[in-house]
């Protein structure tokens, strides 16, 4: 069974990847009203995220590709959600700055860690928790139950943007540490 459950998670995480395309074109058809067939392909693509991680952790078949490739799609994906409902007028300027800014970082400082790293990026408890409760956001957003959405998103939002500190902070540190290595070895 391993052997057959071996891709599986890659292949999720790519399928994420792929839909996006068609999670900006069926909501391009309503927006800024409620697109149920966006808000369901975007349930489908966060629950393929929970089950691409359970499977490679139940089965051990995480992979090199899994372990930068995820948390990247993971991010892109998001980025292009909150770029979306900007873009289609239903989330002001204001609001979605601070999320890209931190998402652009985030995926800034991929680059670097590939250089200095084989493990992947480490994902906190404070980020799950905000990626959750900012995908309510969203989909309360795409169904036009904006009211609901707001009070997820404020919660969501500062949980965002708090984590990328910490991320950045962690990074800063990480990267001080491996140049301290490499600069040792010389």
């Amino acid at each position: 069974m391993q052997r057959l459950m071996r891709h599986v998670p890659n292949i999720l995480t790519v399928a994420r990847l792929l839909a996006l395309p068609f999670v900006v074109w069926t909501y391009s058809l309503y927006a800024p009203g409620a697109a149920w067939t966006t808000a369901w392909i975007v349930l489908f693509a966060a629950l393929s995220d929970v089950a691409d991680g359970l499977i490679a952790r139940s089965y051990d078949v995480q992979s090199e590709f899994g372990r930068w490739v995820d948390p990247t799609v993971d991010r892109l994906f998001f980025f292009t959600l909150v770029a979306m409902l900007w873009y289609f007028g239903t989330l002001p300027w204001w609001a979605v700055l601070p999320l890209l800014i931190r998402d652009g970082i985030i995926l800034a400082l991929i680059i670097p860690s590939l250089r200095f790293s084989r493990e992947g990026p480490q994902i906190s408890r404070w980020g799950k928790a905000s990626n959750l409760i900012l995908i309510c956001a969203i989909q309360w957003f795409i169904i036009d139950l904006r009211v609901v959405g707001w009070s997820f998103f404020a919660v969501g939002a500062t949980l965002y943007v708090a984590s990328g500190l910490l991320y950045g902070y962690k990074a800063i540190e990480w990267l001080r540490q491996a140049r301290g290595a490499g600069g040792a070895a010389a």
